[in-house]
């Protein structure tokens, strides 16, 4: 009986010790540690209402079965995963990690081509009230234990990476160089001023939509408030430090009060700046210096005023094509001049006329290509282009304004301030006042600008301005075409065309 009883007790043990083994064998081949995110896609708008019913019923573009991989960020370490669906959602690979406390930092959902589709928003941005829970996201991993977590994400749609607490969408660009900017703008009557500002970093000038955009932000300039985020903008740029800082460049739209000032920089030229003054000071003493940014814009002119006897000039067609340049303002970051260039786009004006700038004050030493400087009550001429027709080598009146007539690129002209009056001060909107002096036959001047009240003329009862300045996407009416058939009655402020567009110069057959 003993023996007997000593039988079932080894024949026991050595059963436990068979099961152990094989319990063990099938975890450690079956069961790899780490997570997998179970994926839900909602709108910013609404992130209660799943994003795939509404894909379905047609109301929404954000689809996250367009998702082809996940760029996932977890204790300082990014991860690329393949995101697949798994019964009625979506969800990512297994990341594999060794058993321990882990934290998920940036949660960010891609297609096929790379473009950023959804986002974990950050606690505390502006999207991060949308997500139960917002990132950074604490778990645990434990041996031979595989997590399925719940992440929620936002359609990024047209929004920017801060919006969502991110510098950029790619996790991947993890070192930064940043420029911190402010900038002055003077009034006539309210001297000097902090400007806002609003960025805009892209990787080139030609790669700037939506989708191309880096990085963004904004500053409104308040010295006086309690948040010292709006002080100062602090862009951001992508550095590679495997590669030389004079081959990493960024093209960046900043406004200045909404004014668009616009550039392309260097990171080494970022860092000078950061070694000389630890801050970009733009338009400082209102002096006119934008460091690597200009700004460019079309003066367009009606060249009839109403200060002529009655029957003397025909009535102005209001193409405000008579004579259009454009206008570019730089600061030579080698010599610190200031630089005006212009740039010819059309003429379609019978009568002759000279276009000129004006500066306030005396003093100056201009260089370049000015035709003539001279001084007159207290301020200072300078004769750009003595005949507008001599603007185009084809020196005809009517030039890119008629389908079947003359086409001609303008000659450009740059004028350049060496030296300035020590009261000079540069008007962002503003920084010269224009004249367009018509001669040879009725002789007078049209003026725009701060020295001298605008000229105007009138036409169906209203008033109009002789001088226009619209921006550089700007498109002209063809000859004798009244621009409020293509771009309304507010044409001063709206510069996008609404109707009869096959009229504009630009869409001639």
């Amino acid at each position: 009986m003993k023996n007997f009883k000593t039988l079932n007790i080894c024949l026991a043990s050595m059963a436990m010790f068979f099961m152990c083994s094989c319990q063990q064998d099938e975890i450690t081949v079956d069961e790899k540690n780490g997570i997998e995110l179970i994926l839900t896609g909602d709108m910013v708008d609404d992130s209660k209402t799943s994003q795939r019913d509404e894909h379905e019923n047609g109301v929404s573009d954000c689809d996250i079965s367009l998702a082809a991989y996940a760029l996932v960020e977890i204790s300082g370490n990014s991860y690329k995963v393949d995101i697949k669906q798994w019964e009625s959602n979506f969800k990512t690979d297994l990341i594999e990690l060794g058993p321990g406390s882990y934290t998920v930092t940036s949660c960010q959902l891609y297609d096929e081509d790379d473009n950023p589709l959804f986002a974990t928003p950050m606690e505390g941005s502006e999207f991060g009230k949308f997500v139960n829970h917002a990132l950074p996201i604490d778990f645990e991993v434990e041996q031979y234990r595989k997590i399925e977590y719940n992440m929620e994400v936002l359609c990024v749609e047209d929004f920017t990476p801060p919006q969502f607490g991110f510098v950029f969408w790619n996790i991947e660009l993890k070192e930064v160089k940043n420029l911190c900017v402010f900038a002055n703008f003077c009034q006539p009557e309210a001297g000097h001023e902090v400007a806002t500002l609003e960025a805009f970093i892209y990787p080139n000038s030609e790669e700037t939509t939506e989708t191309d955009l880096i990085w963004s932000g904004s500053a409104d300039g308040d010295f006086e408030s309690d948040d010292e985020t709006n002080e100062l903008l602090c862009l951001k740029f992508p550095y590679d430090a495997n590669m030389p800082t004079e081959e990493q460049s960024y093209y960046v739209e900043l406004y200045i009060n909404g004014i668009l000032f616009s550039g392309t920089i260097s990171l080494d030229r970022v860092d000078m700046i950061n070694e000389e003054d630890g801050y970009l000071h733009l338009n400082e003493n209102c002096q006119g210096d934008f460091d690597f940014l200009e700004n460019s814009y079309n003066i367009s002119w009606e060249d009839i005023n109403d200060e002529q006897e009655p029957g003397e000039l025909q009535e102005n067609d209001l193409d405000y094509n008579d004579f259009i340049v454009r206008t570019t303002t730089y600061t030579d970051i080698n010599t610190g001049y200031l630089n005006f260039k212009f740039e010819p786009l059309a003429r379609g004006g019978s009568y002759n006329h000279a276009f000129k700038m004006w500066l306030p004050g005396t003093g100056y030493v201009i260089s370049g290509d000015a035709a003539s400087v001279t001084e007159s009550g207290g301020n200072t001429i300078v004769v750009v282009y003595p005949e507008t027709r001599d603007a185009f080598p084809i020196n005809e009146k009517f030039v890119n304004v008629r389908c079947s007539g003359y086409s001609d690129v303008g000659i450009e002209k740059t004028v350049t301030i060496e030296s300035a009056p020590t009261d000079f001060t540069f008007w962002l909107t503003n920084p010269f006042s224009a004249n367009l002096a018509v001669q040879g036959g009725p002789d007078y001047d049209l003026t725009m600008g701060n020295l001298f009240p605008p000229s105007t003329f009138t036409k169906d009862g209203e008033t109009f301005r002789n001088g226009l300045i619209t921006p550089l996407d700007w498109k002209w009416a063809r000859e004798s075409v009244d621009i409020r058939t293509i771009y309304g009655n507010n044409f001063e402020t709206n510069f996008i065309p609404i109707s009869n567009l096959y009229t504009l110069y630009a869409n001639c057959p």
